[in-house]
């Protein structure tokens, strides 16, 4: 995934590189040709510096390998990480710079993408990721999704008009650099941040239980990337435009957009977890792509054309144009969007919910006492739990909570992943059934007295 990313920004150097050179100009020209941003230039230099890095310590390896050398393992995984600290953090300057300049509104912004990242984490009804997974989702989406997209935008904005812009035919020269600058931001950034969710699905394979865990590590990845060009585009405008930006941004299309379109992608990374056949995980990851860059394009094509009509349909009415424009256009344009991943996730639910329901029972009916029969209609009703939730944060405070929501989950675990071992995609990601039930059985209190390990 980082050589991915660092080829894609090679291709935009080469392009800038190949770009012919503007023999016209005017003032209409300066708007389309911006000035380089201070960030982008120490981007530049630190993946250029990074790409060196990388291939010394790449040769470093295939040394190591070729000749049979006796290395330690903390030698070789320091230069593993090394390559990708190389190829992946000059990605984060351009946001770190945003967030670093518009420190307030960055604060202002966490509040709301903080209640929304919370509202994804329990929408997982039933077992959920853990924190730290979603965490590293959304650091993902702000940092190196959200870097990535603004770095490759700006290079758009660097090389396109040498290529686009003829002022013998205006109009129809710039209607094409729109159209493309909208396709091309669609596509970079629907593929960064999809690849964040690829990654963390390769390497936490086991906490992935399907489409479920798909949205919900999509929609914290576009949390992230939504909070990074919030913030970056605030750091660009007038300080009196600011309340506009939050409101389109960090409030009306907080958990649309960016979200939606993450969702979809992840949605298709989380479906190819359980199919067996490789052109059915393609069909299911290009799919969800293909949703992702394509709802992008349609919403950043379509905006553009009703926003103009936005003045025509309220007036010289700000406030109303405010409060009902930008909610009406988001409606129009990514709604379809936000209803078709919220009714993918409800069905994933009604899938995980069966599955689970199925591993209680047997898992109850097994005599290890991990599962007994009357907690299977608590563990499978999430209102239930969030009323014992708060009889225990009222009787026993927030250690007793934390203990109730570690047992619960680790009950849920052990049934999801007995429930994954029944299924045809079934692999050795998932964990052992014994290591789970023990631990269970130590937040329960109770001796394992049943249990012996089963064969590998």
């Amino acid at each position: 995934m980082a050589v991915g990313l660092s080829v894609a920004y090679a291709i935009g150097q080469i392009l800038f590189w190949s770009a012919p050179e503007l023999r016209q100009w005017s003032n209409v020209i300066i708007v389309f040709l911006p000035p380089e941003p201070a960030p982008f230039k120490v981007t530049r230099v630190l993946l250029l510096s990074g790409w060196v890095i990388a291939v010394l310590l790449g040769l470093w390896l295939f040394a190591i390998w070729r000749n049979g050398t006796a290395t330690a393992v903390g030698t070789v995984r320091a230069c593993q990480f090394g390559i990708l600290g190389a190829l992946l953090l000059p990605f984060a300057v351009m946001p770190m710079d945003a967030f670093g300049s518009s420190l307030p509104q960055l604060l202002l912004c966490l509040l709301t993408t903080g209640a929304a990242l919370l509202l994804v984490h329990r929408v997982q009804l039933l077992r959920r990721l853990p924190g730290w997974l979603l965490l590293a989702g959304f650091g993902w989406g702000a940092l190196i999704g959200g870097g990535f997209g603004i770095v490759m935008i700006t290079w758009y904005q660097r090389y396109a008009p040498g290529f686009f812009l003829d002022w013998d035919r205006p109009q129809a020269t710039v209607r094409t650099y729109l159209t493309l600058m909208s396709l091309n931001a669609a596509l970079v950034t629907e593929l960064g941040k999809a690849a964040g969710v690829a990654v963390l699905f390769f390497l936490f394979r086991r906490h992935f239980d399907g489409v479920v865990s798909g949205v919900v590590v999509g929609a914290a990845v576009g949390l992230g990337y939504n909070l990074a060009e919030t913030v970056h585009f605030m750091s660009l405008i007038n300080v009196a435009h600011h309340p506009t930006q939050f409101w389109d941004r960090q409030v009306v299309g907080l958990m649309a957009t960016h979200v939606a379109f993450t969702a979809l992608a992840g949605a298709g990374i989380g479906a190819a977890r359980w199919l067996t056949e490789r052109r059915d995980r393609l069909l299911a990851v290009g799919g969800g792509l293909m949703a992702a860059v394509g709802g992008h394009f349609e919403t950043d094509m379509v905006l553009m054309h009703l926003d103009k009509r936005r003045s025509a349909w309220f007036g010289d009415n700000d406030t109303l144009s405010l409060l009902l424009g930008v909610p009406l256009l988001t409606l129009l344009t990514s709604g379809i969007f936000v209803v078709l991943y919220v009714l993918v996730l409800r069905r994933g639910l009604r899938a995980q919910a069966a599955g689970v329901s199925g591993a209680l029972r047997a898992e109850a009916a097994s005599g290890h006492r991990a599962v007994t029969e009357p907690e299977i209609g608590l563990l499978l009703s999430p209102r239930r739990r969030l009323l014992l939730e708060l009889r225990v944060w009222r009787r026993d405070g927030t250690a007793g909570l934390r203990h109730l929501l570690r047992f619960q989950q680790a009950q849920l675990d052990l049934a999801v992943q007995r429930w994954h071992r029944t299924r045809p995609g079934a692999d050795a990601f998932i964990p052992s059934e014994h290591q789970l039930r023990q631990k269970v059985l130590e937040l329960k209190g109770t001796p394992m007295t049943l249990a012996t390990e089963e064969t590998p």
